[in-house]
């Protein structure tokens, strides 16, 4: 859409740039390279994709691009990443209408979000823009310079705006993307790595240095330049690798890689310094690796199996942050076979759960035991429970009893290091909330004094919110109109004295999710929140939801995975997000369902190729390779479906009565692909398919 805007640039329009525009998009990558020494260094790719995303918006003067914007749109939030306009053009308001633009085109996002540099002078520019100073933080690169962390506010409730994740993307360097950093020379091609240290990525990626970097640093002959990169490394995280563990991923890789090869050649003492890389990274627990090494990042499959790595290009890293981190923080895949189970704890195991005693925030061992036995002593009052694997370890505890009309939590511990400690987190929470919703409690707190920061950031995502000294949410079993549903958040956060705000009537769609997602399992229905109603094979059913049993039972002792993917045909069906789906079991040849059987939140579609989805969401279980080639059909892309938190039917609704409820309201109905529904009808099947009351 194109608009004139103010007087003051009356021949300026503001266009959405498409992956089609080469010639607008060769040109913003021209714009964007005169300016990165202060935008940041950007690839071309970078661009391509926002463009695919309408992400990137151009300010023309007739043919003439005078202006872009580039931002993304991670959860509920819009990050601007690049505002950038042409000094010829500058002081004819173009900057404004540039960030209106965002504003209008994604008013439901609680606001825009960026970081400066502090010394680049542009606060009262950020200022007349609308934009107020919220925080300081130390910036990337060599420097670390102060940024300044600016926000312009949509004027949402609040309560809706901070579920932003605090999570950080931990990425292991090999040498040749630490060396494009800190090298004294320049290097051929070392701009891609420098990306990495782009203003805007600061609190979203977390670098990481191996023992083997630090190895291959200290044969550098030249002692200056030696010493210069030594002490570089001080500036990022070290994390702690096990020796034993690294050797034996290393053993594991080399015969893997040796047969991937065969006798073409045999591996040389460099290829076995680049696997080293991987498998520290595997027995560190950090889940990526980025080089720039062609070799080395085709060995990525290889990787992925052995170590549950991932080996990336500093582009890469770039272009999906958001993703990545979602991957690194919620791995229900590896969930798959695990043997993880949920029991009661033993009475008289407190020595063994000292394990959990959290040392990094000043825990005290005897305030801890001692507050492990006083639950051990009232087992009527108190549930204990914890996560064992197949060899008996423990890799989580917790306890809740309800109390006052609340369901109360006092010790809540992952433990720290297990390779799926994020993981199990955020699943313990959500099974804790729909302990709530199947018992009738309607606030969920945290009381556990020494939460691990795992858990903290965690819940935040999950919309719970400080309050005393406790970490609380309102889980809400209602699905109605905004008044009903503000009137039990009103009761229920008047038992705790927790002050809510008012829930407005057609909230705008991204507004709605991030307050159903907060208040789970809550539905909004006069919001603006689209609804779907996707048709699943049942035997993709039966694997995702347990919908028909399988002849071998779901191995589910943590609950329903959170996040999941399902993947179809390319083509679009106006699949929008965020929304709701309904999920419509159908039936084939072996099994016969016909029935509505569960409701998801919508969060993301991406379309691809088959390789490149299974690359980027095999964390999320469940589909092979194979599986999502079938889907691309003879089309070479799939398209993915992403969703979570998803709701099981005690009573599925047939095809028959969705029929029904659908002539009832005179809407067309369509069970043979994606197909919106209006929140009037997705309200009647979603109540069909509670319980009787």
């Amino acid at each position: 859409m194109q608009k004139p805007k103010s007087s003051s640039a009356t021949q300026v329009l503001i266009r959405l740039v498409g992956p089609r525009d080469e010639q607008l998009l060769a040109a913003i990558v021209e714009l964007g390279d005169r300016f990165n020494k202060t935008l940041g260094f950007m690839p071309p790719a970078a661009y391509t994709q926002a463009a695919a995303e309408n992400r990137l918006l151009a300010a023309m003067a007739g043919r003439k691009l005078v202006g872009y914007t580039l931002f993304s749109l991670p959860r509920q939030q819009i990050r601007l990443t690049h505002l950038c306009v042409d000094p010829d053009s500058r002081g004819q308001g173009i900057g404004r209408l540039l960030v209106d633009e965002i504003s209008t085109r994604h008013h439901d996002r609680s606001g825009i979000v960026l970081k400066c540099r502090k010394d680049y002078g542009y606060d009262g520019m950020w200022r007349q823009l609308g934009f107020e100073a919220r925080n300081e933080v130390d910036g990337r690169g060599k420097a670390r310079k102060p940024l300044v962390v600016w926000s312009r506010d949509h004027n949402h409730p609040h309560l809706f705006s901070d579920l932003e994740s605090t999570a950080l993307l931990s990425v292991a360097m090999d040498c040749n993307v630490f060396a494009d950093l800190h090298s004294s020379g320049e290097r051929h091609g070392a701009e891609e790595s420098r990306t990495l240290t782009s203003d805007w990525l600061a609190g979203l990626v977390d670098l990481a240095v191996l023992p083997q970097l630090k190895e291959e640093i200290g044969k550098i002959a030249d002692s200056v330049e030696r010493r210069r990169q030594l002490q570089a490394t001080h500036g990022y995280a070290e994390p702690g690798v096990s020796r034993n563990d690294a050797d034996r991923l290393l053993k594991e890789l080399r015969l893997a890689v040796q047969a991937h090869i065969g006798d073409k050649r045999q591996l040389s003492q460099n290829d076995l310094r680049d696997l080293r890389y991987v498998a520290e990274c595997g027995a560190s627990g950090i889940r990526f690796l980025v080089t720039r090494d062609e070799i080395l990042a085709s060995l990525s499959d290889i990787a992925m199996s052995v170590c549950q790595v991932r080996i990336l290009r500093p582009s890469d890293i770039v272009l999906h942050v958001d993703e990545l981190t979602r991957a690194q923080v919620y791995q229900p895949g590896d969930l798959l076979g695990t043997s993880l189970t949920v029991q009661a704890v033993p009475a008289g195991q407190e020595q063994g759960q000292l394990v959990f005693l959290n040392k990094a925030a000043s825990e005290r061992r005897n305030a801890f035991v001692a507050e492990l036995r006083r639950l051990a002593a009232h087992p009527a009052r108190w549930v204990r429970q914890q996560v064992v694997d197949a060899e008996g370890a423990i890799a989580a505890i917790y306890g809740y009893g309800v109390r006052d009309g609340q369901l109360v939590v006092p010790l809540l511990r992952v433990l720290d290091g297990h390779p799926m400690h994020q993981t199990l987190a955020r699943q313990i929470l959500f099974r804790l909330r729909d302990h709530c919703r199947r018992s009738g409690v309607r606030v969920l707190s945290l009381t556990d004094s020494h939460l691990q920061p795992s858990v903290r950031i965690a819940a935040g995502e999950d919309g719970f919110r400080e309050h005393g000294k406790a970490l609380v949410t309102l889980v809400l079993d209602v699905c109605a109109d905004a008044q009903t549903v503000d009137e039990q958040a009103q009761s229920a956060a008047a038992l705790i004295d927790l002050p809510v705000p008012a829930v407005p009537t057609a909230m705008p769609a991204a507004a709605a999710a991030a307050l159903e997602r907060a208040w789970w399992p809550v539905k909004i229905t006069d919001s603006q929140l689209p609804c779907f109603l996707v048709p699943i094979q049942p035997m993709w059913s039966s694997d995702l939801f347990g919908i028909p049993s399988a002849l071998i039972p779901r191995d589910d002792h943590l609950g329903i995975s959170r996040e999941h993917v399902y993947y179809r045909a390319a083509r679009s069906r106006g699949e929008k997000v965020p929304a709701r789906i309904l999920w419509y079991a159908s039936s084939d040849k072996n099994q016969s369902v016909s029935a509505v059987i569960a409701c998801s939140r919508f969060d993301a579609t991406v379309v691809d190729t088959g390789r490149s989805l299974y690359s980027r969401f095999r964390h999320l279980g469940v589909w092979g390779l194979d599986d999502i080639l079938r889907a691309c059909r003879d089309q070479g892309q799939a398209r993915a479906l992403l969703f979570s938190d998803t709701e099981i039917f005690p009573r599925p609704v047939g095809l028959h009565r969705v029929q029904s409820l659908a002539a009832q309201r005179q809407h067309p109905l369509g069970v043979q692909s994606v197909f919106e529904i209006t929140p009037d009808l997705f309200s009647a099947i979603y109540q069909e398919g509670q319980p009787a009351q």
